[in-house]
């Protein structure tokens, strides 16, 4: 099976870059390869290619549009099963840095993969690599319910300025007692850089 990120936004943030980087960290650690699509631009695909990930500049649609994928979609009407995510030819995520509260351009991802089955992993807004981490682990044999996510999750995070609390506007599932979020996107914080900087190219970087 293959994890398909369909990236949906213009540019790429660090932020973003960070949560690639750990999709494609966890998802080859089980096993699975990842494809990056609809990057539109040689700039983006060479940074995903440095994070050892397929990178398509066109949607993965035109060659992921099957009956035997899945769409992760939270305003799917039906939940992920672990039965039919194991036997998925891919599971397709959109790669979308979400909204606060959430816009639904997730549907768009459900227009555009028009012959793959539609599912959700729950009504909570996961990141990229959230999504991807329940996505495996429900693919592993693990149910929904039996998957514990932290909401919201509130960080004390040491910074250049002093401690900060904040309270980040995405779901994770929980890992060692606490949110399993991506290690770049907390160094990111201590950095005192925020998810809604502006993109890596528009920076010359």
């Amino acid at each position: 099976m293959r994890v398909v990120i369909e990236h949906m936004e213009d540019g790429m943030s660090r932020w973003m870059l960070e949560e690639y980087r750990e999709a494609v960290r966890v998802a080859e650690s089980e096993g699975f390869g990842v494809t990056i699509a609809n990057l539109r631009r040689p700039e983006l695909a060479a940074l995903v290619e440095r994070l050892g990930a397929e990178a398509m500049l066109w949607s993965g649609s035109t060659l992921y549009n099957r009956t035997e994928a899945i769409v992760l979609d939270p305003w799917a009407p039906r939940r992920l099963e672990p039965w039919e995510a194991s036997r998925a030819c891919c599971i397709i995520v959109g790669g979308i840095m979400g909204d606060h509260p959430p816009r639904g351009r997730t549907r768009l991802l459900s227009m555009i993969y028009t012959n793959a089955a539609k599912r959700n992993l729950g009504r909570a807004q996961l990141s990229i690599d959230g999504a991807v981490k329940v996505a495996l682990m429900v693919a592993g044999g693990a149910s929904l319910d039996e998957i514990e996510l932290a909401v919201s999750p509130r960080l004390t995070i040491k910074t250049p300025l002093g401690s900060l609390e904040l309270e980040l506007p995405y779901a994770y599932p929980v890992r060692d007692g606490g949110p399993w979020i991506a290690p770049g996107v907390k160094r990111l914080l201590e950095a005192g850089i925020m998810w809604d900087e502006e993109g890596l190219l528009q920076e010359g970087l």
